[in-house]
């Protein structure tokens, strides 16, 4: 695997002989590249410097703790995937944890070097299909908008539509009706200059009818479109975001 392709991995844990059996265990792997650091204030300072895939965090550093660290990544509204690390009778900081969006705990006394990576592994492929989620349903909320949008435009654009092919046929309609009745009492020249009046008034019409129908079919184009964007809306199926694994918990509570 290229370096590339490798993800990059943050490991805050203040017990060094701990820290390498860590460390070790993913780099095994060849899948990772692991940053290691001995506080949780250095996993602060890490965390302004790079950007991390997944983040393991001891719950009890001296300096910052690791609860301490996820306050401050979620007040600076950091997603990065993290992973408590936590003691016998730490329920209550897992739980803790879980709620400043930790997405899983791992007690210490538990560990497995060939169950680790796989938990790793796991936490950032449910980070993936959280913000594929997020991503789906922000597309969604983006075409409802549009939706309305659009439905409000046809709805405007038909009921013009249907003023101004009306209106044009009314016009018509007078000016055929005034034409014959004023032509028959003038004199030959008033008659010239009328017949031109009235010839352009029409011109006039059909330019007014040919907009009207534009209109029209610019409201039916518009139909179309929405029935389409519905279909495509219908046709979005849910993204499930897989939960632990029976395996891991297994191996969680062993």
């Amino acid at each position: 695997m290229s370096e590339h392709d490798k993800l990059r991995i943050l490991i805050a844990e203040d017990e060094e002989s701990f820290l390498r059996v860590l460390t070790a265990g993913l780099d095994l792997t060849n899948r990772y590249i692991v940053h290691a650091c001995e506080s949780g204030d250095e996993a602060v300072e890490a965390l302004k410097r790079s950007k991390y895939d997944v983040v393991i965090l001891d719950h009890r550093m001296l300096g910052m703790t690791g609860l301490n660290v996820l306050q401050w990544m979620h007040e600076q509204k950091l997603d990065t995937p993290s992973i408590m690390l936590t003691g016998a009778g730490s329920e209550n900081i897992a739980v803790e944890a879980m709620k400043l969006g930790a997405y899983d705990y791992m007690r210490k006394d538990h560990f497995d070097r060939d169950h680790f990576p796989i938990l790793v592994h796991s936490v950032y492929e449910r980070y993936l299909f959280k913000k594929e989620k997020e991503q789906r349903e922000s597309r969604s909320d983006e075409l409802a908008r549009e939706l309305v949008s659009l439905e409000s435009l046809e709805t405007s654009l038909a009921a013009v539509g249907w003023i101004t092919d009306t209106t044009q046929k009314k016009i018509s309609s007078l000016t055929q009706d005034g034409e014959r009745s004023l032509i028959a009492g003038i004199s030959p020249e008033s008659k010239r200059h009328l017949v031109h009046l009235f010839q352009e008034i029409r011109s006039e019409c059909e330019t007014f009818s040919r907009a009207s129908t534009a209109m029209v079919n610019l409201s039916k184009e518009l139909s179309d479109r929405i029935a389409g964007l519905k279909k495509t809306r219908l046709g979005e199926k849910p993204v499930s975001i897989p939960s632990t694994t029976s395996q891991e918990k297994t191996e969680r509570e062993r």
